[in-house]
């Protein structure tokens, strides 16, 4: 149902919940309601905003997360970690993984525990930390292995 609410919101662009309704072909009131929920879903996620009471618009997905985002929300979750278990639950590369995590460890944000063995030690929040000059090694890293898989 998620998905065919949010196909009609996407299409309609500005919509009210009976509007896409409509779209889906609800006849009865009371049907509105898991409509509503997914509306509410999509306004709590930022996928639309509320124009007026009642009228919505469609603004779409956040862009995906990339294999920093998902790294550093590991890193983030699990506080005491190795370079295999970030590697294995983020999907990344070994090399990528490392740098990263060496990249982080220059900012200051980790510290090594051992040979493979890391430890976070300031966390300044949800968001990625920015990719910054230090980290140019990783993305140059990154390209040249993507290269070589699309090869």
């Amino acid at each position: 149902m998620t998905a065919r609410v949010r196909l009609a919101a996407s299409i309609k662009g500005t919509f009210t919940v009976a509007d896409i309704g409509d779209a889906l072909g609800v006849q009865a009131r009371r049907d509105l309601k898991p409509i509503r929920g997914a509306v509410w879903d999509f306004l709590k996620r930022g996928e639309i905003v509320r124009v007026c009471e009642g009228t919505y618009e469609y603004r779409g997905r956040d862009t995906p997360r990339t294999l920093m985002d998902k790294i550093w929300h590991l890193v983030r979750s699990h506080r005491h970690f190795t370079t295999d278990d970030i590697e294995r639950m983020s999907g990344a590369a070994r090399n990528t993984v490392t740098e990263y995590l060496r990249c982080l460890a220059a900012y200051g944000y980790l510290s090594r525990s051992g040979r493979s063995r890391w430890r976070l030690v300031n966390d300044p929040g949800p968001n990625t930390p920015v990719n910054t000059a230090k980290c140019k090694r990783l993305k140059a890293l990154r390209l040249a292995n993507g290269r070589r898989r699309n090869s």
